[in-house]
């Protein structure tokens, strides 16, 4: 199991999370920084999407959750990649709100259904540990009708009690939890469209008091937890002093060539490396990585081959660094803006290697 106080970890990131649920991904969205607008569905938006599929050969992800955890978990045995980290929907256990009457009984009791029980047990049956994203308030991982504005008192009771029944359900599976999502940038989610709500525009105690709300949760189910806070990088490292605290290690998320393809900057991690001396507390890279397109852009296949072997051999000669999760696995057929968003994976949509993958492996066993 991961023990990031005594060793230097490698992973990988999947956002494809509803694949490996057996629920339908996401419609389109187009995501223009400052804008957003989901597409209406029948667009050209979702015939273009369902041309890709078809092209790849993809089928209804709700005929093929058991194969997509069994093919993933094979990908990452082959790679000896020692953690996946990945979203755990609040959505998917709870599509739609539990009465609030019936609140304490659900806490007593359970979720009718686990629709990530098979991924679970079948990468820890293969010895690859998750690192599960729990709590994050993006709308679209939301229960249907759960809006923080209207009460974020109520708001918190639910997320605890959601918590506590997740780490309740998969105590002795996994130990790593990611509690929210990059709580330092949350306004910038709101004007990306992924959050909805002026909680997330100024939150003021609320970032507190939410962030202590799951770090507790997870602790009183699981006294041998591990929690994580990621926070995002890339706009500088300011006013981090609330985030230590609340969580047993800081992860950062650094993407230093999202806007120029040239040169490849990996020294970035050096920002990661003081942050872990001045708390005290490992630090983990807990998304990094380069798109392999458009070429338009600059942005090839080799330079993202190079991105991926530069940044463990960086990573990992830092020792205030414990782990790195390349993000991402593979490309999805969800799109999004700008284009590049959708090239960041090692993999194809269909799953077939890009130059990375091979980097990603060889990096990997040059640590082992």
């Amino acid at each position: 199991m991961l023990d990031f106080t005594t060793r230097f970890h490698s992973g990988i990131n999947i956002d494809d999370t509803w694949r490996y649920a057996g629920v339908a991904e996401p419609k389109t969205m187009i995501i223009p920084f400052l804008y957003s607008v989901r597409i209406p569905e029948g667009t050209i938006f979702d015939r273009a999407d369902d041309a890709i599929k078809q092209r790849y050969g993809i089928i209804d992800p709700e005929e093929e959750e058991e194969e997509a955890a069994i093919a993933l978990a094979k990908d990452l045995v082959e790679v000896k990649a020692d953690f996946v980290r990945c979203w755990f929907n609040w959505r998917f256990f709870e599509p739609s709100l539990v009465p609030t009457d019936t609140l304490d009984t659900l806490l007593e009791s359970s979720y009718q259904n686990w629709p990530l029980d098979h991924l679970v047990n079948t990468l820890v049956e293969k010895g690859v540990d998750l690192i599960p994203v729990i709590g994050c308030g993006y709308a679209r991982m939301l229960p249907d009708g759960l809006h923080v504005d209207k009460d974020r008192a109520l708001y918190l009771k639910r997320l605890a009690i959601h918590v506590r029944l997740l780490i309740r359900r998969y105590k002795g599976k996994v130990k790593h939890w990611q509690i929210e999502n990059e709580p330092n940038w949350w306004s910038k989610h709101v004007e990306g469209g992924w959050r909805s709500g002026v909680s997330w525009m100024d939150p003021r105690g609320f970032r507190e008091d939410l962030l202590k709300t799951l770090n507790d949760a997870v602790h009183e189910e699981d006294s041998g937890a591990v929690t994580i806070i990621n926070l995002e990088g890339d706009g500088g490292m300011k006013n981090l002093n609330p985030y230590p605290p609340l969580c047993d290690i800081v992860g950062l998320d650094f993407y230093p060539n999202y806007k120029a393809a040239s040169p490849i900057n990996i020294d970035v991690f050096d920002q990661a490396q003081k942050l872990s001396k001045e708390i005290g507390k490992p630090v983990m890279i807990s998304e990094t990585g380069y798109p392999s397109g458009p070429r338009v852009l600059g942005y090839t296949e080799g330079k993202q081959a190079l991105y991926v072997k530069r940044a463990f051999e960086k990573a990992s000669s830092l020792d205030g660094i414990r782990g790195l999760g390349i993000w991402r696995h593979r490309d999805t057929t969800w799109r999004s803006f700008p284009p590049q968003e959708n090239r960041f994976g090692l993999k194809d949509a269909k799953g077939h290697p890009k130059p990375a993958w091979g980097a990603f492996k060889e990096s990997i066993a040059a640590l082992k």
